[in-house]
């Protein structure tokens, strides 16, 4: 009989313990509890990271220092015309075009999309509730397995103790609890893979998309102009921009061939492909689609990627000061 007492007991726990853990993260997943309002939608290139991640976000830079003159794309290479940075990614991007102030656009965007900076805005999303913390995916899903593999041991323990008489009563309990833990799965399981969005930011991606100023297609329409389409909409309304952009992304894909994706947060980033990055839509695991024909699409659920440090991208003026004859190294 104590035998069997103890049997139930750690069958119990090992059904009981990683279902509360499972509870515990389902809550820390939906982040806050209210309503999105429009003063909880996040600047321009927080915008951009929430629906497309780092790729979203150079494009958008790139398209909003092209727009009003301070770099200008041709043949393939950046040129800096006015070295002026209105925050701290497009001072990042004033530093991968190099002393010469001028570079590929292979190269610029390439190391703009690995620049900490870039991943610090996906950082102060997490911090805003609409990003599930870095490494939260993998631990979910590491507890929803321990949860499985108690499951199947107390289930098994259940059915074994039910056939002997004089332990059925704790049988049928841990039979109980089996099910009782089933029930906690399918209500805390994890989010898939690829969807790193907290419910509040899931909300957040609901509100821009049908908010009347942000979901604007037009670049005369839209309160951020052609930088905002693209930060929303993932199209870059600058045909010749758009089409050296595909360019640029076309190389770099040949160079990552056959890479894997990056565990946690990054597999958004290695399974989404930018406005720039196809001349089709494409959509990313967690389904934020993404435009570079005529029509645009909207984003409906997640993307996953970024490393980085304290975002700065939002609200900070970086003049730099100087300014650039136009000049870049051919």
């Amino acid at each position: 009989m104590l035998y069997a007492l103890l049997v139930t007991l750690c069958c119990a726990a090992l059904i009981a313990v990683p279902s509360v853990l499972l509870w515990r993260v389902r809550r820390q997943a939906r982040g806050r509890s209210v309503p999105p309002g429009t003063e909880d939608i996040p600047d321009l290139l927080g915008v951009a990271f929430l629906l497309g991640d780092a790729e979203r976000v150079v494009d958008t830079v790139i398209t909003a220092m092209h727009a009003d003159g301070r770099v200008t794309v041709r043949d393939g290479r950046v040129a800096v015309g006015d070295a002026t940075a209105h925050n701290a990614v497009e001072r990042a991007l004033l530093k991968h075009c190099g002393a010469g102030w001028g570079d590929s656009l292979r190269t610029v965007v390439q190391e703009l999309r690995r620049d900490p900076l870039v991943h610090a805005v996906g950082r102060s999303l997490e911090k805003l509730d609409m990003l599930l913390p870095r490494g939260l995916q993998a631990h979910w899903e590491r507890v929803a397995r321990a949860q499985t593999a108690g499951l199947v041991v107390g289930a098994v323990a259940g059915v074994v103790l039910l056939f002997l008489a004089a332990f059925r009563p704790m049988g049928v309990v841990l039979l109980a609890l089996a099910l009782a833990g089933v029930l906690a799965r399918v209500a805390y399981g994890p989010h898939k893979s690829c969807d790193p969005y907290t419910d509040f930011g899931r909300n957040v991606v609901r509100l821009i998309n049908t908010d009347a100023s942000w979901s604007r297609k037009s670049v005369g329409e839209h309160p951020h102009g052609a930088a905002g389409v693209v930060a929303v909409h993932g199209r870059v309304p600058d045909k010749k921009l758009r089409a050296q952009l595909i360019e640029a992304s076309r190389t770099r894909t040949s160079h990552r061939a056959g890479a894997t994706s990056r565990t946690g947060r990054s597999r958004r980033s290695s399974a989404t492909t930018s406005s720039s990055s196809s001349s089709t839509s494409s959509a990313s695991c967690g389904g934020a689609v993404l435009d570079t024909g005529g029509g645009s699409d909207t984003s409906g659920s997640g993307h996953s990627g970024h490393s980085g440090g304290h975002s700065c991208s939002s609200g900070h003026s970086c003049s730099s000061g100087s300014s650039c004859g136009g000049g870049g190294c051919s």
